[in-house]
């Protein structure tokens, strides 16, 4: 980077940056002091990675980015292809991928994967006036999509369960949880109140009393087909509330009691059996798409990478790679920063309004169909916050009294008796600011939400001011990251928006994030650099 380049650069943008790092780290480790660990070094460490991170991005051309777009983006879909398949499960969700010994959550990349690939997909496209159509974002005859679908059938007949094994859920904490997963390699899941250890075998212990010590036995006999024996003597085993007499077939979605009470139960989940129910028909539609599109493809005579991919499935990957770890909310973020990035760019009013509609249609389908049971949970807790304060709604009521008891301004640093005792969940994640706001007020309030406002527009200004489009592009999108982490974060915490696991830039503990935050800074300041230079 030469002196002029950074002569060039925002100051303005670079004050805020280091303004929000420093209370960032300054918060956090009041947030950490109840958990008995120092996590502001561990974040500082990540901060000044991220920082060398930034000036190196920052000292390179932007336009050179978009000859890397379609090796970055390729490398990050492998990446998180890998972290479905050998990734470390945490909270039932498979998002960290080990590498050297140290844990990235992949789907943070994707965020500044999808604004390169999306940059220079809309940069390069040409549309006629008036703006961008369906059609010519979503080009549904393009090999792409009917080719994914075909190799997810192909992958479901040859490998069956082994593309995704069943596993039995455990309810707990008003949500499922994984308690066992059955594999070729583990077949056998063994439930009751201290079953024997075994090699082989899964041990499903359950903390209720009314259950034999060895109550029964889950058992994966072949591919797709799961058996259930009931080993109790008088307690019995119920499936779907009908007491089963020595062994049954269990099938997607059944739920398991354990004795009279109902205390204890698990569910069976196998969404490759169910999804096989309804293969046949999918595979048709799936060949006869595939057909027609390689059909009009081979008339039109081009087998480019850009002919074979519609615009919008750049962003459709990745999210769909996400969403099956699952995290809804990194998947919900990415969409609405290729969203905002698109509407830059400009919609024909038909177009936008066919989107909105159809956009609600995909929601109520994934209500039904793709959400899981603790999302939808949050959801209704949302729509209805004193249904239940103890279970599902519990991170927001804490949040809510921790806010309110700090007032004017504050209860004062390392003071916040929801943040020190405890009572605050994921207070270093995803409640940060609930603790500022406990500790430092309403007064406190504005001032952080102030300097986030502040970068916000500086970031915007850099949009406004790029000398081309593709280094407006960059700009809008990193400025859409920063801007709906910023305020679906903070309206989350105000219970104004339901819990989707989304941190704020910067603040909340998580190396990945704030790697991946300082990485986009970096690209504006890159395009705030030579917004000057001709």
């Amino acid at each position: 980077m030469s002196p002029r380049n950074f002569l060039n650069a925002d100051r303005g943008l670079i004050l805020s940056v280091l303004m929000i790092i420093v209370l960032g780290l300054y918060n956090l480790s009041s947030a950490s002091q109840p958990m008995g660990i120092e996590l502001h070094y561990r974040h500082g460490m990540f901060v000044l990675v991220g920082l060398v991170g930034m000036l190196t991005v920052a000292s390179v051309h932007y336009r050179n980015l978009e000859g890397l777009a379609y090796p970055v983006f390729i490398v990050v879909v492998l990446l998180l292809a890998a972290t479905l398949v050998g990734g470390r499960v945490v909270n039932g969700s498979r998002r960290w991928l080990t590498i050297a010994s140290v844990n990235i959550q992949t789907s943070d990349l994707a965020k500044l994967a999808v604004i390169i690939i999306v940059a220079k997909t809309f940069h390069l496209e040409r549309w006629e006036g008036g703006g961008l159509t369906l059609q010519g974002i979503f080009r549904p005859f393009n090999l792409s999509r009917p080719g994914v679908l075909v190799l997810a059938i192909l992958a479901i007949s040859i490998f069956g369960d082994g593309v995704r094994p069943a596993k039995l859920e455990r309810w707990a904490s008003k949500r499922w949880r994984p308690a066992a997963i059955l594999k070729a390699e583990r077949p056998v899941a063994l439930i009751g109140r201290s079953p024997p250890k075994q090699e082989g075998v899964k041990s499903v212990r359950l903390r209720f009393g009314g259950v034999a010590k060895v109550h029964a036995r889950v058992e994966r006999k072949s591919d797709g087909v799961y058996l259930l024996t009931d080993l109790s003597e008088e307690e019995g085993t119920f499936v779907n509330g009908e007491r089963i007499d020595g062994s049954i077939e269990l099938n997607h979605g059944d739920v398991i009691h354990f004795g009279p009470k109902e205390q204890a139960k698990l569910k069976m989940s196998a969404t490759i059996l169910g999804a096989r129910q309804i293969l046949p028909w999918i595979a048709l539609f799936s060949f006869l798409w595939l057909g027609l599109s390689f059909y009009l493809q081979y008339k039109r005579g081009k087998w480019g990478f850009r002919d074979i991919l519609a615009p919008i499935d750049v962003v459709l990957i990745p999210c769909g790679l996400i969403l099956i770890q699952p995290d809804l909310g990194t998947t919900l973020v990415v969409l609405l920063i290729a969203f905002s990035m698109i509407l830059y760019v400009g919609f024909r009013p038909s177009s936008l309004i066919i989107l909105i509609v159809g956009s609600v249609a995909f929601g109520l389908v994934s209500w039904e169909f793709i959400l899981h049971d603790y999302q939808k949970q949050r959801v209704m807790n949302f729509l209805n916050p004193t249904s239940d304060l103890s279970g599902a709604g519990y991170h927001q009521n804490q949040s809510l009294i921790a806010i309110g008891s700090g007032q004017w301004w504050g209860k004062g640093f390392k003071q916040g008796t929801q943040t020190q005792l405890s009572f605050l969940p994921e207070q270093q994640t995803d409640f940060i600011f609930s603790v500022w706001a406990e500790e430092h007020g309403y007064m406190g309030c504005i001032l952080l939400v102030g300097l986030f406002m502040v970068l916000i527009l500086l970031a915007l200004r850099v949009a406004v001011q790029a000398r081309d489009r593709f280094g407006a592009l960059l700009a809008v999108g990193v400025t859409a990251m920063l801007f709906w982490h910023t305020i679906v974060n903070m309206l989350m915490v105000l219970r104004m928006a339901p819990v989707v696991g989304v941190p704020l830039p910067l603040w909340s503990n998580g190396g990945s994030f704030a790697v991946t935050t300082l990485l986009g800074m970096g690209l504006l300041m890159n395009v705030s650099m030579r917004r000057r230079l001709f």
